[in-house]
């Protein structure tokens, strides 16, 4: 058996305790380093990943620890520097989605992938799951025919809580729009079933719902209100597998003026095969999922996926005879064991010197749909978008 590529993590939430958990578990993986500029979160790292080297920057991590390849799992704002980082050291790197809050910054790390021709991945891990994986071995067979048109419904409303809106992701200082900081996901399948890049969006959208004249500094927990409002949560942030509980603080009002992110964004995108797709994102659903719809000059494909529900289905309907076939690969809507499914083969790539399988043009060309999104919606225009080769 081959050595396990030795991983460094850096950014330690939630998600990066996460990341940290399947490195340490996963065969093909060994968990050798961890790096966060505060002190309580490399706390709890000493305490729940003992024997591990420690950092205080990705920087640091990736000039001096023994590692392989680095994940990025710091906020948004920061994937691109710390990717930058471990490329310039000679690191592979594994970057959280989405991959950058900029053209100008997935330009940089597209012109570094070039220039080192290390491996760059993107943990946009949806097409590891088996609904999506089996509706793209669908399209790919030619059953629905050549691709013309595609269609995302992405609904957002788990828990009551409406959680992009209670965080720091209500700011677009800290997110840019929320398309960006949650919907590549989604835009990453679609990219997948459209089987080209996009070439040009225009959007629309709004602060529809969320928001409104509370105070910025409004809590949950201080609220008078917090035993009846249907969007109480709670300050506390728990990974149960690694036995991690902590205060994040994020339990801010969502009716607080400091919200000032779209809760619905429609998106128009053209692509480069003539093929155009539409992306809609609404943030108070009753429930939380997708739906899919790819149409092909003979078939229709759609897919449903309902987090809450558990519903979900892949059906074909044949164009002439509207005759239609639907099937169930999975009662799995989520991430399931697609994120260790990622990483092992981020860790092949690797090992064997490929690009991963969820690679630069993944993460490239689902952030540039969101970003030129955010450009339209600031200024009304449709916007170019760029190339992977660009630069």
């Amino acid at each position: 058996m081959a050595e396990p590529v030795r991983i460094g993590v850096v950014g330690l939430g939630i998600r990066g305790f996460w990341l940290s958990h399947l490195a340490r578990q996963c065969p093909e993986t060994e968990l050798i380093a961890m790096a966060d500029l505060r002190e309580d979160m490399l706390q709890i790292a000493r305490e729940k990943f003992a024997g591990v080297e420690l950092y205080r920057s990705g920087e640091e991590m990736a000039q001096r620890a023994p590692i392989d390849a680095v994940v990025v799992a710091t906020g948004d704002r920061f994937h691109a520097q710390n990717a930058r980082e471990a490329l310039l050291n000679g690191k592979p790197v594994l970057i959280e989605k989405p991959m950058a809050q900029s053209f100008d910054d997935l330009r940089e790390i597209a012109r570094l992938q070039r220039q080192t021709g290390l491996a760059v991945g993107t943990f946009l891990e949806l097409r590891f799951n088996p609904i999506y994986r089996r509706a793209a071995e669908i399209i790919q067979s030619g059953e629905i025919g050549r691709v013309l048109a595609g269609s995302v419904i992405d609904h957002v409303g788990r828990d009551r809580a409406q959680f992009f809106a209670r965080a720091r992701t209500r700011s677009r200082d800290v997110v840019v729009s929320l398309v960006v900081q949650k919907g590549v996901h989604s835009l990453d399948l679609l990219n997948g079933f459209m089987g080209a890049s996009p070439k040009r969006v225009a959007a629309c959208g709004g602060l529809l719902h969320f928001g409104g004249n509370q105070p910025a500094d409004k809590h949950c927990r201080d609220c008078a209100d917090r035993g009846t409002c249907p969007h109480t949560s709670s300050a506390i942030g728990r990974l149960v597998p690694v036995g991690i509980e902590f205060e994040h603080g994020e339990d801010f009002c969502v009716w607080s003026e400091a919200c000032d992110v779209e809760d619905v964004t429609l998106i128009n995108i053209a692509y480069a095969s003539g093929a155009v797709a539409t992306y809609q994102e609404v943030h108070f659903a009753p429930h939380y999922g997708l739906h899919i719809t790819v149409y092909g000059d003979r078939a229709q494909l759609d897919i449903e996926a309902n987090h809450d529900t558990r519903e979900a289905w892949i059906e074909v309907t044949e164009r002439f005879t509207r005759t239609h076939r639907r099937e169930q690969p999975s009662d799995d809507t989520g991430h399931g064991n697609a994120d260790e499914d990622l990483l092992a083969d981020f860790a092949y790539a690797v090992r064997e010197g490929r690009a991963p399988l969820q690679g630069l043009r993944s993460g490239f060309e689902s952030a540039a749909i969101a970003i030129g999104a955010r450009h339209s919606l600031d200024t009304g225009a449709f916007i170019d978008l760029p190339l992977v080769g660009d630069g």
